[in-house]
């Protein structure tokens, strides 16, 4: 090859190389432009509840509030069944154009992937946005079951000679397995009795068929304060403001049940970071508005600290951690 023949050779390769890398940068800048541009149209937001249940009423409230600063319509479409895994598995075929996003659940995202084997995913393959909510549970009972404070509790199950019953809102959930860490923790065996939702558990312990449960505090607060349920212990890191006079699983020397449940919000997989930085915004507005937190209060729920995006993403990883060798020591595997 001569010297002028390897320069067109090289001419040509250039230009290739040129157009190849335009056509490249062409769509990148497309796609920033798209993102730059969201919302265009309608969201939907994928709650794993049925309506009214507490991820639902978050749900509810956020796309509300965060439709009026994104100027878009967001839309709730309730997905409850398999404990959310239904909707975590919706969320993973969903597109990365920010059009549909999802409230999650500590449940779903750090619990079932460990106890439910059909459950192929982890919290790492959603995009996190911001964590939104929490509660504590509530260890409670009917007033018939004899004591009346958590020494009198922790006799009561050391005295029984036929394994005790307690009950959970549902069965995987994090009130299942702190029934399991507290039988541990006392070295009192106990038998779970799961229901499949928390108005069933709680009809039934009001009516003192299932006398003992961890219950969320927002379904049982209204029957403690009617004398209808009492209560031992509550499991967040602080006080419950709806229940200030009951002692923390901490304060009672069990720090390994403290525990809160939370919601947030999470996107597709590969969802671009203007979109991200958008909903940040939007959701941050919304945690710190009045109205917002009234409309949680109502349902004993309140907003989370600041934690949204790599934050979010390790607060999740390390629960999923947590529960994977509490759900390995129970033998737990979900149907």
């Amino acid at each position: 090859m001569t010297p002028s023949t390897r320069s067109a050779v090289a001419r040509r390769m250039a230009l290739v190389a040129g157009l190849a890398f335009g056509a490249f940068a062409g769509v990148g800048a497309h796609a920033q432009a798209q993102a730059q541009a969201w919302p265009t149209k309608t969201i939907k937001m994928i709650a794993p509840s049925t309506p009214g249940g507490p991820p639902d009423v978050y749900a509810r409230a956020l796309a509300d509030l965060m439709s009026r600063d994104l100027g878009q319509p967001i839309v709730v479409e309730n997905s409850p069944a398999v404990g959310g895994m239904v909707a975590a598995q919706q969320m993973l075929r969903a597109p990365a154009d920010g059009y549909t996003l999802m409230v999650s659940t500590a449940g779903m995202l750090t619990i079932t992937p460990n106890a439910n084997p059909k459950a192929k995913y982890t919290p790492a393959d959603f995009t996190p946005i911001c964590q939104g909510v929490d509660a504590g549970l509530v260890l409670a009972s009917h007033p018939s079951l004899g004591p009346r404070d958590f020494k009198g509790l922790q006799q009561w199950l050391k005295a029984e000679k036929t394994p005790p019953t307690y009950s959970s809102y549902s069965p995987g959930s994090p009130a299942h397995f702190l029934g399991f860490q507290l039988s541990e923790a006392l070295n009192v065996p106990m038998t779970h009795v799961p229901y499949r939702s928390s108005p069933q558990q709680i009809t039934d312990m009001v009516g003192g068929i299932a006398p003992l449960g961890f219950v969320q505090i927002a379904t049982a607060t209204p029957q403690i304060k009617a004398g209808k349920l009492l209560a031992f212990a509550t499991t967040a890191p602080t006080r419950a403001p709806e229940l200030p006079d009951v002692p923390t699983v901490r304060e009672l020397g069990l720090p390994q049940l403290e525990t809160t449940v939370w919601f947030g919000l999470n996107g597709p997989p590969g969802l671009p970071a203007p979109i991200v930085k958008r909903l940040t915004d939007a959701h941050r507005k919304v945690l710190a508005s009045p109205e917002f937190r009234s409309r949680m209060a109502l349902s004993g729920l309140a907003p989370s600290p600041d934690i949204c995006g790599d934050a979010f993403l390790k607060k999740m990883n390390d629960e999923s951690a947590r529960w994977a060798r509490i759900v390995k020591a129970t033998g737990f595997v979900a149907d």
